[in-house]
């Protein structure tokens, strides 16, 4: 049983099963990465995918304990390889960043840029992907830590420390009926076409699960993953849409316009999570802090090391 096969079989989950997205990935031809499963399978004497034809669509119940198996260890062997860097020096490496495009584009831009000017020598790689993805990745090591603003501590080996709450805005065309005064409320918002985030991410399934409360049904238009094409579809003309704060900049995004919707939907706590067990690199806390200024650095080195609860630091 090779390290490769089960690098490939982990890569290929995270990858939400997409043979060919997986590849990529791994830098390698599909048909090598589905060799290496065919070597995992004929060792272990059982499948580990379910396969409909030449479509993978899941684990296997047996596969299922072999990912979690295969996650431990290259976590593990990841965390060797820091450590040896760590022993030469702390001053030079790589930090992977597992987050949504939203706080690629916008929550980390900040940090980096200061980041940058006292770790020159430390790069950085952004892994962008939903709140289900950035869990696969934390927990297989395949990034330090991840943001997302759904907490993932669900997740089996992750924990995580609040970071900042966001906030809710709707934008809409300039010169909107929305504009021009009166109480919001999803009712009034169900007047218009809406554009929304898919479910997969907090902003998609918070937003339609408010009108689903309330039994409104808003006439959705269009769906999208990321803030900038939200913005660019109502500034057309296509609709309304429910976006982060922080994603709205008025200087920049003048054509269209933002009103306050904290009221209406709920504003989730974003979190950084990190793996249980974690050797984090000094530069990576240093990093964190710049992230979430508030956040024990010695609370999180402490609990990654399972010395107490993320959730009960020291006094």
């Amino acid at each position: 049983m090779k390290f490769r096969s089960l690098e490939c079989l982990c890569e290929i989950v995270v990858s939400d099963f997409n043979l060919s997205r997986a590849a990529k990935r791994l830098h390698a031809s599909q048909p090598a990465v589905t060799r290496q499963i065919q070597l995992l399978e004929q060792g272990l004497g059982f499948d580990v995918l379910v396969r409909h034809g030449n479509k993978v669509s899941g684990l296997t119940r047996e596969g299922e304990v072999v990912y979690e198996r295969a996650c431990n260890i290259l976590h593990e062997t990841r965390q060797l390889r820091s450590l040896s860097s760590e022993m030469r020096d702390d001053a030079r490496g790589k930090m992977i960043v597992a987050t949504t495009q939203v706080h690629a584009r916008y929550t980390l831009l900040p940090s980096i840029k200061k980041f940058r000017v006292s770790h020159p020598d430390v790069s950085i790689s952004i892994m962008s992907g939903d709140p289900g993805s950035i869990a696969q990745m934390v927990t297989t090591g395949q990034a330090d830590f991840g943001l997302a603003a759904d907490s993932l501590e669900t997740h089996m080996n992750l924990l995580t420390f609040p970071c900042y709450q966001t906030r809710r805005l709707v934008i809409t065309p300039k010169s909107h009926p929305l504009t021009r005064g009166g109480p919001l409320s999803l009712k009034r918002l169900a007047e218009y076409p809406l554009i929304v985030y898919d479910r997969r991410f907090s902003s998609g399934w918070r937003v339609l699960d408010a009108f689903e409360r309330e039994d409104i049904s808003p006439n959705i238009v269009l769906t999208a993953t990321d803030a900038e094409s939200l913005k660019a579809y109502v500034a057309a003309g296509l609709g309304i849409a429910v976006i982060q704060g922080l994603a709205f900049d008025p200087l920049r995004d003048y054509e269209i316009d933002a009103i306050n919707a904290d009221d209406l939907f709920e504003c989730p706590m974003s979190c950084i999570t990190l793996r249980r067990g974690s050797f984090l690199r000094g530069f990576i806390l240093d990093f964190l802090k710049l992230l979430a200024p508030d956040l024990d650095v010695a609370a999180v080195r402490a609990a990654c090391r399972g010395e107490f609860p993320a959730s009960e630091p020291p006094p």
